[in-house]
């Protein structure tokens, strides 16, 4: 192929005329009349051209490149539907501000039912479930549970059925004991009361851990585990929680001070770290306080304190603390994206008929029925009587001796004829005239009586 030069002392018109001359089937009288086009695809054109004047003109390049360039854009003509309101979507958005494109919907598809007004029932069953997927330890839901309590009310009536309960489901219970010394030989007990340093408790429970697939970790007192043994939460959370995906149960003391570090002296308290990193915590206490608790509030009053709350010289332990019908649980659950959700249940104590009979190989029957309810739905809580009686206390006026009257005295005071009987029936009077007789002993001086 021959590259182009071009000259430009070549005068426009010389070179058209030309050029028209070569291509004698296309000849014009002037040079913006003729077809190009045509004339551009005629066979050896450059080569006729640059053997006839010995260069190609730069106006006949540029020519033939408008002629391309015309020929490009006619070719990519843009595709313009003549109805576009079959393909554009109508609130197609997003009330987030992301785009979504709607799928069309299927022949057997219906429109999803809108969901009904939430009941009362609902929510029972709801708020039960939420307490229920924690005692029988279903899909892990809660891997750190904080339960709290003191002398009034302690904590091992929820925690044994937990412990019940696991066994029931085969569940490997490892307890790691600071206060108890004995155990169901089916638990496996780590005595952590001995002289035993903390390095030495982990390793054991890294062993027991080990011997099951899922296992349930009860520490009967989290403050000596944290503040005696020098045991960080976080990696006993990690050792069990994340690492063997087991659940871990601590009991928290709430009567018990913690030690003063003046070193750590701006560290968050044990407490109010465990409440954090808790994914539930539940509070315990005695259903007789309660009940004391809800008189209190039906008549207008200050709640009642309990035990050390006091302040009582010598006062450590209600005579009604630890109420045997059973505890009183405070919930409070924490979702995965950490909204909390609260309710308050009655757990009793377990009875024989609750659980069927275990089978071979098994320390613990199936539970039959769940027996955790609402503590608005027990009936010593929530009956007409106790209600009336809260009222009729309410109406008695608190004093150190009895101001009410026998039945004889209500008739000795109903028989009392009253002064000025007669006015009180209603009859008019004399006017308002005010009736004196003036005894022997009244001194009345007369010169005052002028004055």
């Amino acid at each position: 192929s021959l590259a182009p030069t071009s000259k430009s002392d070549i005068p426009r018109t010389v070179i058209a005329s030309e050029v028209s001359q070569v291509l004698s089937p296309h000849r014009r009288k002037d040079c913006s009349e003729a077809e190009w086009a045509q004339i551009f695809s005629t066979p050896n054109l450059w080569e006729e051209v640059h053997n006839e004047f010995g260069c190609i003109p730069d106006w006949l390049i540029s020519i033939h490149q408008c002629i391309e360039r015309k020929a490009l854009i006619r070719s990519q003509r843009r595709f313009r539907p003549a109805e576009i309101k079959g393909w554009i979507v109508e609130d197609n958005y997003d009330t987030y501000g992301i785009r979504t494109q709607r799928r069309k919907p299927a022949a057997d598809w219906q429109p999803a039912r809108k969901m009904a007004i939430s009941t009362p029932e609902q929510h029972h069953r709801h708020s039960i479930h939420l307490m229920m997927r924690v005692l029988c330890l279903r899909n892990n839901v809660s891997p750190f549970t904080l339960v709290l309590d003191d002398l009034n009310q302690r904590a091992m009536p929820f925690v044994h059925e937990m412990m019940r309960r696991a066994l029931s489901r085969n569940i490997h219970v490892i307890v790691v004991s600071f206060e108890a010394t004995e155990y169901d030989p089916a638990i496996q007990n780590i005595p952590a009361y001995a002289a035993t340093s903390g390095k030495q408790i982990m390793q054991d429970l890294r062993n027991a851990l080990e011997l099951a697939k899922e296992s349930l970790v009860v520490v009967d007192s989290l403050s000596d585990l944290l503040e005696v043994e020098g045991i960080d939460i976080g990696e006993l959370f990690n050792l069990v929680a994340n690492k063997y995906a087991s659940t871990l149960v601590g009991v928290y003391h709430q009567d018990m001070l913690p030690t003063q570090d003046a070193q750590n002296a701006y560290a968050p308290q044990p407490l109010e770290l465990l409440k954090y990193m808790a994914t539930s915590v539940i509070v315990c206490k005695s259903f007789a306080h309660v009940l004391a608790a809800k008189a209190a509030r039906e008549r207008s009053l200050p709640e009642p304190t309990f035990g050390l709350l006091q302040g009582a010289e010598g006062i450590v332990q209600c005579l009604d603390a630890n109420d045997y019908q059973g505890i009183v649980l405070e919930a409070e659950f924490r979702r995965k994206s950490g909204r909390p959700e609260g309710e308050t249940y009655f757990l009793r104590e377990a009875r024989a008929t609750d659980y069927s009979a275990p089978t071979a190989g098994m320390v613990v029957g199936k539970l039959k029925e769940e027996f955790v309810t609402l503590l608005e739905l027990v009936p010593a809580y929530a009956s007409k009587e106790v209600v009336g009686f809260v009222n009729a206390a309410a109406d008695d006026m608190e004093s150190t001796f009895n101001l009410g009257l026998t039945e004889k005295q209500k008739q000795a005071r109903e028989g009392v004829v009253l002064p000025y009987f007669d006015a009180q029936k209603g009859e008019g009077g004399e006017g308002g005239r005010i009736l004196y007789d003036m005894g022997e002993e009244d001194d009345f001086d007369e010169e005052e009586d002028e004055i």
